[in-house]
């Protein structure tokens, strides 16, 4: 009976009786939506902010150029870069499976 007052205690499940567990789940809030028939959707529903994709993409950018061991000295996105150029240069013909550009690609 001990042990399984223990187990339910460090679950955080309340128990009945003189003894209750200090551990109470906080109330959930709750956010009332209407949603009416013949109002039209908000065209700015997305709120474009230009600085969004811009710092996503320095924010991704960035620390795929800086150079690592890993790859021998050199960065991921220069390696990457590297073999899209090397692709490109025999462009009817795709990457073959075993060219490092996949593992390149799945990385970045």
């Amino acid at each position: 009976m001990a042990l399984s007052m223990k187990s339910a205690q460090s679950l955080g499940v309340a128990r009945r009786g003189p003894l209750r567990s200090a551990v109470r789940a906080a109330p959930a809030s709750r956010r009332a939506v209407t949603v009416r028939a013949g109002q039209p959707y908000p065209s700015d529903w997305l709120r474009k902010d230009p600085l969004v994709p811009v710092l996503g993409f320095l924010g991704w950018t960035i620390p795929a150029n800086i150079p690592t061991s890993a790859f021998g000295g050199s960065s991921l996105f220069g390696l990457f870069t590297e073999r899209i150029a090397a692709n490109l240069a025999s462009f009817p013909q795709g990457p073959s499976i075993d060219d490092r550009f996949w593992l390149y690609f799945a990385l970045y």
